[in-house]
């Protein structure tokens, strides 16, 4: 057994843990508040207890179910060189101030202090979104709401270091460029995949309208954590936005009759520029998707993957390239169920796909569907099962 990873329960949310066999772990994504107080603590601190540490947190983008535990375990984790939870090696995160406010767009509306009007504006502006997000046991309040970034600075983190321009990004055209540009963590081997110059250069200039939408064409930005608050709520706010309409022909139980089901609804910007990384170690080969769309970087897929941690809650629209170009032996689908996820063309397709295994960290409607037509499909399904041996 080379690698566990930790499943959690994490509501509409991603949250998971890769546990190596030398003791080095990676965490990706965070899920809510909840998710992290219940689940994700308890088992950092198991595994600090084994002398493990986390070589690398990655977020995958800004959505409130990805990056809200994220901000509480900074919080509490405390600074880098004298963590109180477990040590943290690595941080990665495309956020407003390492992503965008470099960019020539947004450089020159720099000011050392705002006007006393844009201050106000700003201020309304968070209220106002704050009041948009709901958590999980109602509103998010201003004292609440953390800046992650911010965040990591104030505790000695550098985001990025590993990468110019301290932007996760991938430059690279073909599957062999991309793996000469790897980044190793000791037996540990990363690639990205996502996102691209292009996903990044459309999130930018949706922020650039979406500001000037809500503050008027002269709007001005300093470096302030209230910035990377108000960059959060406005991405984060629109990031689920997109996602799947009334399924066609949901009622029928047959596998093969949910292909052509899918409504095939366009992923938003801000989930087609998750983070999305190729994980090798010691000869198994993972591929963690964040939200991201597989179509955007099809020609950088492995035709085979040990375990594929799906897009977008199972969703069909960002995995259909995926499908159609790559096998993975074990998928991941995290999702409570809500808003219909995960669809049940995805289910047909990665079953007839030939994958053997499918988890859901929670049960799910078709779950009975799936139990009945396992032996005639030749897969297995698993709910609830927290912890999955490689």
């Amino acid at each position: 057994m080379a690698c566990i990873v930790h499943f959690l329960p994490a509501k509409a949310g991603d949250c998971f843990v890769l546990e190596f066999d030398n003791k080095d772990c990676m965490l990706i994504d965070c899920g809510y508040v909840s998710t992290y107080k219940k689940e994700l603590k308890p088992l950092l601190l198991q595994l600090r207890a084994k002398g493990c540490r986390l070589i690398l947190l990655l977020i995958t983008h800004i959505d409130q179910d990805h990056i809200s535990g994220a901000i509480q375990f900074l919080q509490e984790n405390g600074k880098q060189g004298a963590p109180q939870i477990i040590a943290i090696e690595n941080i990665w995160f495309n956020g407003f101030f390492n992503t965008v406010f470099s960019r020539p767009e947004f450089e020159k509306r720099r000011v050392a202090r705002l006007s006393s009007q844009m201050v106000c504006r700003q201020k309304w502006a968070v209220n106002e979104l704050l009041m948009q997000t709901p958590g999980e046991d109602g509103p998010i309040s201003v004292s609440q709401c953390r800046c992650f970034e911010t965040l990591c600075a104030k505790n000695g983190y550098v985001l990025n270091r590993q990468f110019p321009g301290q932007i996760v990004q991938q430059t690279c055209k073909t599957r062999e460029d991309m793996r000469k540009s790897e980044i190793q963590f000791g037996n540990i081997h990363i690639h990205v995949l996502s996102p691209g110059k292009e996903q990044l250069d459309q999130l930018a200039q949706k922020l650039n309208r979406t500001l000037t939408q809500q503050f008027g064409p002269n709007y001005q930005l300093t470096e302030d954590d209230s910035f990377g608050v108000l960059f959060e709520l406005l991405m984060g706010l629109h990031a689920g936005v997109s996602g799947i309409s009334e399924p066609i022909c949901a009622s029928k139980s047959r596998i093969k009759d949910w292909l052509g089901t899918s409504s095939r609804a366009k992923m938003s910007l801000e989930n087609q520029s998750s983070i999305a990384v190729e994980i090798e170690y010691m000869g198994l080969q993972l591929l963690f998707l964040g939200d991201a769309e597989t179509e955007n970087f099809k020609c950088l897929l492995a035709p085979h993957y040990d375990l594929i941690k799906l897009s977008h809650h199972g969703t069909l629209q960002p995995n259909l390239a995926l499908l159609e170009n790559s096998i993975g032996d074990t998928l991941l689908i995290s999702t409570d169920g809500v808003k219909r996820h995960p669809e049940d063309e995805l289910l047909a397709r990665a079953i007839l796909a030939g994958s053997r295994a499918l988890y859901f960290n929670y049960d799910i409607a078709r779950k009975d569907d799936l139990f009945t037509q396992q032996a005639e499909y030749s897969f297995s399904a698993h709910f609830q099962e927290r912890e999955i041996l490689l």
